[in-house]
């Protein structure tokens, strides 16, 4: 081969790879435009969400009519459940903003008590004002960090991509990192807000019970195979460790790759959690079909005789409670939640934290008083459509076997839990029905 040849086929070769590279870094720099647009997008959502959330606090707090404190006590359970879930799609180091995170459960769990108190005309007394006043303060405090960090986005100071591309080691690490310095400085703030001993509904009333989960310690190597099988069906082939959450309430590993996060448990490696972030178009499946969807996923989990209990549909999508179902009983606090997408059904969402709290194998009491006399403490007037048995949790962390009344009284529904050994009633909640489901408060 001539000297020139040589030298043309050089010159080529350095032609192509040089076209290659500026091609990958064009592809590299449209994708990270594309991701720092997408974490924007959220982050600003986040940001309307806790400004709602702040302002509703102050206006509940004024509030002398209940009616008034229903509507806007709903709005601040939706805002606080809303930035949770955008939180947890942000590339956020997810155990350094646990109180954070924990901030807004609270927000949403505590507001749900006093709607339920609010639809029966209970007034907001001192102690429950100064809690909600203390809430609006480290809400109004969130709000302003996340605005001031909003700022330094804008100005180009702080890019997602960047903080996706670190590891979560040096993000904890670098104070000089703008985005780890403010959510530090957020973290300290929160830990400030106090402790709320509520009565929520049976899906949230798990916090302060210790999980009866058992089994074999696993190591990340053997939860990532679990996680990995869990996800079968959306043909993920692999998944990023992000981290062990060592002082949740069922400690685990975190995995995740660009739309999925799940927690693996520590102990019997069991998922805990899942979300899929996706984007979802339009609905094309009936709330029936997705239901069997759900149905069928947890039957092929290992799940069994689980039934459905409640369901809601929001953002393209509908979440089922289910609940365990044992010798003819509905054991509530045996919680897995389903969320379906209703553009291709498949599952997007999925938490059996109540479950892996509570289930185990219990021996069924025998009821002392039949279904009639229980039914005998319902009101006069009221018109009973159903009644079971069902096993519903306490405030002293403990169990009653009661029976399940499902009741029309003056045009509003009720469920009404009497307890299966004295006969007295026990829960009361009322359901509210709009467009995307059924509401118990």
């Amino acid at each position: 081969m001539s000297t020139k040849r040589k030298i043309n086929i050089l010159v080529g070769l350095f032609v192509l790879s040089a076209i290659w590279g500026a091609t990958q870094y064009s592809q590299k720099i449209g994708y990270k435009r594309y991701l720092d647009a997408q974490y924007q997008r959220m982050f600003y959502e986040l940001i309307g969400n806790v400004e709602t959330i702040q302002s509703d606090l102050s206006k509940v707090n004024v509030s002398t009519s209940t009616k008034q404190n229903v509507i806007i006590l709903n709005d601040i359970m939706n805002q606080s459940y809303s930035a949770q879930e955008k939180m947890s799609q942000l590339p956020l180091n997810h155990v350094a903003l646990g109180k954070t995170e924990k901030f807004l459960t609270q927000v949403g769990d505590y507001t749900v008590t006093l709607a339920k108190e609010a639809i029966d005309d209970k007034k907001l007394d001192e102690k429950e004002r100064k809690k909600l006043y203390e809430l609006q303060k480290n809400a109004q405090y969130l709000s302003e960090e996340l605005g001031e960090l909003q700022r330094n986005i804008a100005k180009g100071e702080v890019e997602f991509f960047d903080v996706v591309a670190k590891s979560n080691k040096k993000l904890q690490k670098s104070n000089k990192n703008i985005m780890a310095t403010s959510m530090i400085r957020i973290e300290e703030r929160m830990n400030e807000t106090p402790e709320l001993i509520y009565d929520g509904p049976f899906s949230e009333h798990i916090g302060n019970i210790k999980p009866r989960l058992k089994g074999q310690k696993i190591d990340k190597n053997k939860a990532k195979e679990i996680a990995l099988k869990f996800l079968k069906e959306k043909n993920v082939k692999d998944l990023t460790y992000d981290g062990r959450l060592k002082n949740a309430h069922i400690p685990g590993y975190v995995f995740k790759n660009d739309e999925i996060t799940l927690v693996v448990s520590e102990t019997a490696g069991k998922i805990v959690w899942m979300i899929d972030t996706r984007n979802i178009t339009e609905p094309t499946i009936k709330k029936e079909e997705a239901l069997n969807i759900a149905k069928t996923f947890l039957d092929k989990k290992g799940y069994k005789n689980m039934v459905p209990t409640y369901s809601l549909r929001y953002d393209g999508t509908t979440t089922f409670n289910f609940s365990y179902k044992q010798e003819g009983v509905v054991v509530y606090p045996d919680l897995i939640k389903v969320k379906v997408a209703l553009d291709k059904g498949d599952i997007v969402g999925f938490e059996s934290q109540g479950y892996l709290v509570s289930h185990y194998d219990r021996k069924m009491g025998t009821p002392k008083v039949s279904v009639d006399q229980a039914s005998k403490s319902i009101i006069k007037g009221a018109k009973i459509f159903k009644s079971r048995l069902a096993i519903i949790p306490t405030e002293g962390k403990k169990e009653k076997l009661c029976y399940e009344f499902k009741v029309k009284y003056e045009n509003r529904n009720f469920l009404i839990y009497v307890d299966a050994i004295t006969g007295k009633q026990q829960k009361i909640f009322e359901l509210i029905k709009n467009e995307n489901g059924t509401l118990t408060m």
